[in-house]
């Protein structure tokens, strides 16, 4: 079998009635000269032209005539492949690369990814829901996500100025409020998208302690590392947890390696896909290091996120953006959740399946960036 085609889709996701943003999920498709085809995805936020330019341009052409199968020696040869090594355009595009080989990989084996992986450590993998279906009211969407069987759930603070120690007083008050509504049998997770400088990020942790947060992430900037150490160690009652900017285990080495936090979050679909997910995993084990992926992307991250996930011994819980109806609409095949858990899959491959008229429906679209001001007019250090 050998590569005949790389080529890559972008699905602009429309914005809907009460979310702040759309998304583009990048595709990528893989074509064989058997007729099987593998997909991934390699969503990438406000980088996504240069992300399709590096798959279809720069590492396109050394894939046709390969042998789709050789996951692991097309994953280094993309590595080196270049003088310049690493950033979120070259390993995104990597990523989505990974993905697709391996779905032809489970395809030409007859196998699911994950049996090829070593086998499943688990009967389901845990997901967590956020409330960002756009229903007008945070009690609404609580109940909506609780309705669905989640039993554990993500929220964020209001990002506004001005980012001082009044603010993370406030914003902490705001978290009794969500403890409320998630219920003490629910996981409640926070995301702090790394805007508040440390003092303040302090302050923010300490006030939040009685209400059992699962872990908050990216409370300050992730760099230096000795940032988000320093916080680590002061609040050993809360687990802190980053990584989603983070890439390859060349990336996340000094942020294990340093005890700098509880939980690492790669993201499947920039930290260099499945094939190195494990490689990362397996150094965090290491450390007693849990493994919760990022993933607020389409059903292919999903769906490679759920193989990893089942084979990785410190898996804590995987992200779940629900984005309806584009979520479901899209597919043709896909991963089935119930009760707050992704099914392991039985078919071959990853398991899911694109309607590709229906992608190619709805085009790349510009989305605003995110900027996030202070009260004097300057840029939070993120």
């Amino acid at each position: 079998m050998k590569i005949t085609d790389v080529s890559v889709n972008i699905f602009g996701v429309p914005a809907q009635k009460g979310r702040a943003t759309s998304r583009n999920w990048i595709f990528v498709r893989i074509d064989t000269d058997e007729g099987v085809y593998g997909i991934g995805e390699a969503t990438t936020e406000f980088m996504e032209r240069a992300v399709e330019a590096a798959i279809t341009q720069d590492f396109g052409p050394t894939l046709i005539g390969q042998d789709p199968t050789r996951v692991a020696y097309i994953w280094q040869k993309l590595q080196r492949l270049h003088w310049w090594r690493g950033g979120v355009v070259q390993t995104s595009a990597m990523s989505g690369i990974d993905m697709a080989l391996w779905d032809i990989t489970g395809k030409a084996y007859g196998q699911p990814v994950y049996k090829l992986l070593g086998g499943a450590l688990r009967d389901r993998v845990q997901l967590y829901a956020r409330p960002d279906l756009g229903l007008g009211s945070d009690e609404a969407e609580y109940e909506q996500m609780k309705r669905e069987g989640f039993t554990a759930i993500k929220s964020g603070v209001p990002r506004t100025a001005p980012f001082n120690l009044q603010h993370a007083r406030k914003q902490a008050e705001s978290v009794a409020r969500m403890r409320e509504l998630a219920g003490p049998e629910t996981e409640l997770m926070l995301d702090l998208g790394a805007v508040m400088p440390p003092p303040m990020a302090a302050r923010f942790i300490a006030d939040i302690e009685p209400y059992d947060i699962l872990f908050v992430e990216e409370p300050c900037t992730a760099e230096p590392v000795t940032e988000m150490q320093r916080l680590r160690r002061a609040f050993p009652a809360v687990a802190i947890a980053a990584g989603e900017r983070c890439f390859t285990r060349w990336g996340f080495r000094e942020w294990i390696e340093k005890g700098a936090v509880d939980v690492i979050q790669p993201d499947l679909s920039h930290c260099g896909g499945i094939t190195e997910l494990i490689r990362i995993a397996s150094m965090a084990e290491v450390y007693h290091v849990r493994v919760a992926p990022h993933g607020p992307y389409g059903p292919v991250n999903k769906a490679a996120g759920v193989h990893a996930a089942a084979c990785i011994a410190n898996f804590l819980l995987l992200e779940h953006c629900r984005m309806p109806p584009y979520y479901d609409d899209v597919q043709t095949q896909g991963i089935t959740i119930k009760n707050g858990n992704a099914e392991l899959p039985s078919a071959p491959g990853l398991g899911v399946d694109l309607d590709w008229k229906y992608v190619k429906k709805f085009p790349y679209a510009p989305v605003d960036a995110r900027f996030y001001t202070q009260a004097d007019g300057s840029e939070p250090l993120v």
